[in-house]
């Protein structure tokens, strides 16, 4: 980050307390523990790291008999594109709107998890991965990038990028909840199922938000 001067090794290399390169006894002289980068190699198995590397904002509001929800899913920890190395790798934003008594609001407007989301597929919300198809077999997604394949699409987030999407939900007239989530899989679910493999996933960020129930007017007798 040219800004804080925060560089790979921050994230994936934290130093872990060692104050010499080299052992004592071999001649090592000491450093601050601070400078000595560890070999950790911090990535996608800790939660704390992921947690850290996207940022999540939404917001919800009113539209007559509906309401609309804006979310935006920003890239602000990772200095390269999130997710990124094996393809197989993915980001899925879900949201969905309740009314007071806990039932799902329909969806009027607005983006839907693409097919590849398995058991997500299809409900409010936006996938961000590479997407490979198999040059052979017209197959997509795939993830064996030693065969030759095209980049069918590429939604990922860039460092430091931000995407917005915009939901347009059916609403009653009562309180209305909304919640967002940014689910990551190592695998997509298809594949996964197909051959026996984790799918790998965790909740890298999560919002609840509730929007006021519609005033109704009252007409009085006179």
């Amino acid at each position: 980050d040219p800004a804080t001067g925060r560089t790979c090794q921050a994230c994936h290399m934290p130093p872990n307390g060692d104050a010499t390169f080299a052992l004592p006894e071999k001649g090592g002289l000491a450093h601050p523990p601070t400078s000595i980068p560890s070999h950790l190699d911090i990535g996608v198995t800790d939660l704390t790291l992921m947690r850290h590397t996207v940022d999540l904002d939404v917001r919800a509001r009113r539209d007559g008999g509906a309401v609309v929800v804006t979310t935006t899913l920003t890239n602000s920890g990772a200095g390269h594109h999130v997710p990124t190395d094996h393809p197989g790798r993915h980001l899925l934003l879900v949201v969905e709107a309740r009314d007071a008594d806990g039932a799902t609001l329909a969806l009027v407007e607005g983006p839907t998890v693409p097919a590849w989301g398995g058991s997500l597929a299809g409900t409010p919300g936006k996938g961000y991965a590479k997407v490979l198809r198999d040059l052979a077999t017209g197959e997509a997604p795939v993830v064996s990038y030693w065969k030759q394949a095209l980049v069918e699409s590429d939604t990922r987030l860039a460092a430091l990028a931000s995407d917005t999407a915009t939901f347009r939900f059916a609403a009653p007239s009562g309180r209305v909840t909304v919640a967002a989530r940014v689910v990551f899989r190592r695998l997509f679910q298809p594949l996964a199922e197909r051959y026996g493999w984790e799918l790998g996933e965790l909740t890298m960020a999560e919002r609840r938000v509730g929007v006021p129930g519609r005033a109704v007017a009252r007409h009085l007798r006179r």
